[in-house]
């Protein structure tokens, strides 16, 4: 009799184990592999990220950590997500130092003074979310996250009723079944380490910065959190940087960046507020959208500025020559794949040129003469970008200066209506303009007798400094 019941609790275990293993397996093929996609690798080593950031939309489209890996060797993961609240951040965080201990947290400040936990995108909610394990950490979130009966998605749901979807996601998306494709098995892991590259250029509009002695009032949930953030890493130990990121900030905007400042003095933490330092970016190559996101070439600059920051301020270590970061250097060289692929894809002007402000590759330049793009200021400025060196520099408060506009040689010929020819080899260090008969005879040799094709004003090639293959060669 005992062996038969001992039989029973065997069988009744194997059962519930084959259950188990079969829901686990299900609820990863069926879930939407956004947030898996963008933030699974992150806990597959989180012990070896030095810094993590964390930070809405804006974050994600300007913090490239692939980009600080080659040129300080800093180890970091960009946890910001679409739609991220300040109280979205500080679980994200939470659950994130479950399984990291990082030097620095990096968090981005833009939006604190809105006064709400969650917004209206249940489903950028599960992006955050999702890819973290189940864990009384992560049941607190949920909880903390929709404890307000009236807070509803944009179809109207209630998140007090939606609690369950985040704690089980087989129940949001056991609906899938239809949709399942191949990646849906193998996976399209975020070769960004959580960045995500937008390419577009807006188009400049006007703005004023406001005194910085102008506050706005702190008060609402994301003052508080933002509050909790600093004190959660301070009783870590773990070393704190605020940044206010680069847009075209309405004044409310300014006002609560100017709070953060105060806040930031009071902690003693460091605070970077990108949008008094116009010289970083400009707003008329570096803009995703007029919604304060930036494209690659903005994020570039960005990237590069926190990146000295860090570097400088944090004694961060150098983790290049390091052998248990080897496999970064594969990282890396799928990431600098990746971009070369989207580089290569650009078939608009204004994009390509975007994309071509980057160390890693060398550009050519024909533009024939009499071109009407000579009179497209945001073409003309897209050019000179191509060749801006990046600025740091903590004071660096002075509006744009003549050395964002490095091209004298494109100046020459917009106002002589002639020829213009540029060779910018970032491998060798050197950059050429040539105009007039001269840039023809470059453009020539380098592109054939016949240049540009009809009705075509300008040629660019471009050159993977890694091979010294060609990339990709345009005609617009």
């Amino acid at each position: 009799m005992k062996k038969k019941t001992w039989l029973r609790v065997l069988e009744s275990c194997v059962f519930v184990l084959l259950l188990g293993t079969v829901l686990a397996y299900a609820t990863r093929a069926l879930e939407r592999k956004a947030s898996s996609n963008q933030f699974g690798p992150f806990l597959k080593n989180p012990q070896q990220y030095d810094v993590l950031f964390f930070g809405d939309s804006r974050f994600v489209n300007c913090l490239f950590p692939m980009e600080l890996w080659e040129d300080y060797g800093i180890a970091g993961y960009n946890l910001s997500c679409y739609g991220n609240t300040m109280s979205v951040n500080y679980w994200v965080m939470m659950n994130a130092l479950d399984y990291a201990d990082p030097e620095v947290v990096v968090l981005a400040v833009n939006d604190v003074y809105k006064d709400l936990k969650v917004t209206g995108s249940s489903s950028d909610l599960h992006t955050a979310l999702d890819f973290f394990p189940l864990t009384y950490t992560k049941v607190r979130a949920i909880e903390d996250l929709m404890d307000d009966p009236l807070a509803t998605d944009d179809d109207g749901n209630r998140y007090v009723d939606m609690k369950w979807e985040y704690i089980f996601t087989l129940g949001k998306y056991h609906s899938r079944w239809s949709d399942l494709q191949q990646s849906d098995f193998t996976g399209l892991p975020n070769v960004q380490k959580g960045a995500d590259m937008m390419i577009d250029v807006a188009p400049m509009t006007d703005y004023n910065l406001i005194d910085d002695d102008q506050y706005g009032e702190e008060s609402g949930v994301g003052y508080a959190y933002l509050r909790r953030i600093i004190e959660e890493c301070r009783m870590r130990g773990t070393e704190i940087l605020l940044v206010h990121l680069p847009h075209l900030a309405s004044e409310k905007a300014q006002m609560s960046a100017n709070t953060v400042s105060s806040i930031a003095e009071e902690y003693g933490v460091n605070y970077i507020d990108f949008v008094r330092m116009d010289s970083v970016v400009d707003y008329a190559t570096d803009c995703y959208d007029l919604s304060a996101h930036l494209n690659p070439s903005g994020g570039w600059k960005v990237t590069d500025y926190i990146g000295q920051y860090l570097s400088e301020r944090y004694g961060l270590a150098d983790r290049r020559s390091d052998p248990a970061y080897a496999h970064w250097q594969e990282d890396y060289r799928d990431y600098a794949a990746y971009k070369l692929e989207r580089i290569a894809a650009q078939n608009e002007l204004n994009e390509l040129l975007a994309m071509i402000h980057d160390d890693s590759v060398s550009v050519s330049v024909a533009v024939r003469a009499h071109a009407d793009l000579y009179w497209d200021d945001q073409v003309l400025t897209l050019l000179h970008n191509t060749a801006r060196e990046h600025v740091y520099d903590a004071d660096a408060y002075s509006m744009w200066s003549n050395r964002m506009f490095p091209l004298g040689g494109l100046e020459d010929a917009l106002w002589n209506d002639e020829a213009y020819f540029l060779d910018l080899d970032r491998e060798n260090g050197t950059l050429d303009e040539f105009v007039g008969e001269r840039a023809i005879e470059r453009a020539e040799c380098l592109f054939g007798d016949s240049v540009w094709e009809e009705g075509k004003e300008i040629r660019i090639r471009v050159i993977d400094n890694a091979t010294g293959k060609q990339i990709v060669e345009r005609q617009f």
